[in-house]
């Protein structure tokens, strides 16, 4: 097997751009007789502002798997667009390097709306060949996506098997309907700066540490925290709104995944917490959308929020200062404990698709190595792999950044929507009709009542996990 060993002293920022721009990560090799590793030393120009140097030394394993030649054959692939363009252009040069090597076509859409249009291709039976699934969307699909048992056994046996939350997202009735691709680890973003003239020395642990020092920096007349819970932010609002539900001991539904819970004195704490950490907020987190809090902390109106660190990408690059002066905490403990919901990306292939063969191999290829390490990197955590072997890669940006460390391996404390129940259709469906974000929501905005709330998200649930 070949491999190629790249040793490279460059600034993190031209990783990034090199990468972007299809560097050697991207290539791939087909299995063939053992070549003698080569040591690529690239000299690239660094820019004038560059936060620190850093040595990164990466093995690069060959693709295991031969390439077939599919000429003629046309791919759809419907992808979710990133907040990190370069991620976009990374994968965009992926699919044009595969299709030269095997004569097919690869036409991607890096939507906003790709969720929606997924939905679309798979009601109506037509328009893609794989789509790129978010949370439990496999269970709700079901079998109008293809079984890929056979690709995911073969990538958890070679890459140190998957981990327990990527499975559970992806097999659906014990059959794998999509490829667990990789997580957006959510963490705290927040200003180390403020927090210290507020006087907080160290990060909140707990959810109790974490309203006293929103209190102080309020109080302080600081940048207030802004955690987004708005029906336009669903991601991150979901992120947030399920995290302090289940740490304070709340659920949607039991453990059978049938008998709906939420009316219970845990989620009336939630409910209760989360209103008076409202009261020393930003004003509009229940109007912010998916970049809004992006945009606020960059510009220095809010001091903490909950996101991928697409915030800290774009510092970088846009804000230095802040950069520099910010760095990341994990969600806190509450009552119940530390639980974190995890945000996932699978890669799936439509039932119907006339180019099942072309569309498996596409899919097995990003998941090799090459494909997805790079994607890991330029992602600096939106794009977490699912698989063990990446934990303790020297590459990884949670092994190379010391802001990003508390981001390796999150996802095996996490759970998906619907926990503790297992995933399923419901949950999914749960998940999308926001009913957990728009019950915090209204007690925050004052819409409701706490106990109005409960009752609204209680019979919500019931007409979908009863119906």
């Amino acid at each position: 097997m070949k491999t190629k060993k790249f040793d490279r002293l460059v600034s993190r920022r031209d990783v990034l751009r090199y990468l972007a721009l299809g560097g050697a990560g991207l290539v791939a090799t087909a299995c063939g007789a053992a070549a003698t590793p080569q040591i690529i030393r690239e000299t690239v120009e660094v820019e004038k502002v560059v936060e620190k140097t850093v040595e990164v030394e990466k093995v690069v394993t060959a693709t295991p798997v031969a390439v077939q030649k599919f000429p003629g054959v046309t791919l759809e692939a419907i992808m979710r667009r990133s907040f990190i363009p370069e991620m976009n252009a990374l994968q965009e040069n992926q699919a044009q390097k595969w299709a030269e090597m095997t004569g097919a076509t690869v036409e991607t859409s890096f939507a906003r709306e790709w969720r929606e249009m997924i939905a679309a291709a798979v009601d109506s039976g037509s328009g893609g060949d794989i789509g790129e699934l978010f949370q439990n969307t496999a269970h709700v699909y079901g079998e109008k996506l293809m079984d890929v048992s056979d690709l995911a056994e073969e990538l958890g046996a070679r890459y140190g098997g998957w981990y327990e939350v990527g499975k559970g997202a992806a097999m659906v009735n014990g059959v794998w309907r999509a490829i667990p691709r990789a997580y957006t680890a959510h963490l705290i973003n927040y200003r180390v700066d403020i927090f210290e003239e507020a006087g907080i020395k160290e990060p909140p642990t707990t959810y109790d540490e974490l309203l006293d020092a929103a209190t102080k920096i309020y109080e302080a007349g600081l940048p207030p925290v802004g955690f987004t819970m708005s029906q336009a932010g669903p991601n991150d609002s979901a992120s947030f709104a399920y995290s302090v539900l289940w740490s304070f001991g709340g659920m949607e539904v039991e453990e059978d995944g049938k008998t709906v819970a939420i009316n219970t004195p845990e989620t009336r704490a939630a409910l209760k917490y989360v209103q008076e950490l409202a009261k020393v907020s930003a004003p509009d987190i229940t109007g912010y959308d998916e970049g809004s809090n992006n945009r606020n902390f960059l510009a220095g109106e809010i001091s903490a929020t909950q996101n991928a660190a697409s915030i800290y990408w774009a510092a970088q690059r846009q804000a230095p200062d802040i950069a520099e002066n910010m760095s990341h905490f994990r969600y806190p403990a509450g009552p119940a404990g530390r639980h974190q919901f995890v945000e996932m990306n699978l890669l799936s292939i439509f039932d119907f698709s006339p180019n099942k063969e072309a569309a498996k191999a596409f899919v097995a290829w990003l998941m090799e190595e090459p494909q997805l390490s790079p994607l890991a990197q330029v992602g600096l955590t939106f794009y977490t792999p699912l698989l063990n072997y990446y934990d303790d890669l020297p590459n990884m940006p949670w092994n190379i950044d010391p802001k990003l460390k508390l981001a390796k391996g999150l996802a095996k404390e996490g759970h998906l929507a619907g926990w503790p129940g297992p995933p399923s259709r419901q949950s999914g469906e749960a998940y999308s009709n926001q009913t957990l974000v728009n019950m915090f929501a209204s007690v925050i905005t004052g819409e409701a009542t706490i106990e109005e709330a409960v009752k609204r998200a209680e019979q919500e649930l019931k007409a979908v996990y009863e119906a």
